[in-house]
């Protein structure tokens, strides 16, 4: 796979970061309606349900990372460079924007904003 197309530049500088972007979609979204219905307060084989189903989706897109740096492997010198050296950074921010979900309760925040609120700040 010698030949280098504008497509394949496009998708050699912009998929390791899109797969990074969902990552972090899923998992922000994904704990706030986790929160919102209570996922958190049930469990699955010792592991809360929210936790257990953001790990997943983390080690997925985890997985799909790695599956683009095999991917990438064959391609020609310049665009697997870029594109290796993107998907180390999009790594990086995945690692990042995962690694509270092991270090972390979850639903933390939500249950402590709710003990800070003050009845004359609600008033309207």
């Amino acid at each position: 796979m010698q030949a280098t197309t504008p497509i394949r530049w496009l998708w050699g500088s912009t998929a390791a970061l899109l797969v990074w972007a969902s990552c972090f979609v899923v998992l922000y979204a994904g704990l706030t309606l986790g929160c919102e219905a209570g996922w958190h307060a049930r469990r699955l084989g010792g592991v809360n349900l929210l936790t257990g189903a953001l790990a997943l989706a983390w080690c997925v897109h985890l997985l799909a990372l790695a599956a683009l740096w095999w991917w990438f492997g064959h391609w020609a010198e310049p665009l697997r460079r870029l594109a290796r050296m993107l998907t180390v950074v999009a790594a990086a921010a995945t690692v990042w924007t995962g690694w509270p979900l092991l270090a972390l309760p979850p639903c933390a925040g939500q249950t402590l904003a709710s003990t800070m609120e003050d009845a004359t700040c609600s008033r309207t």
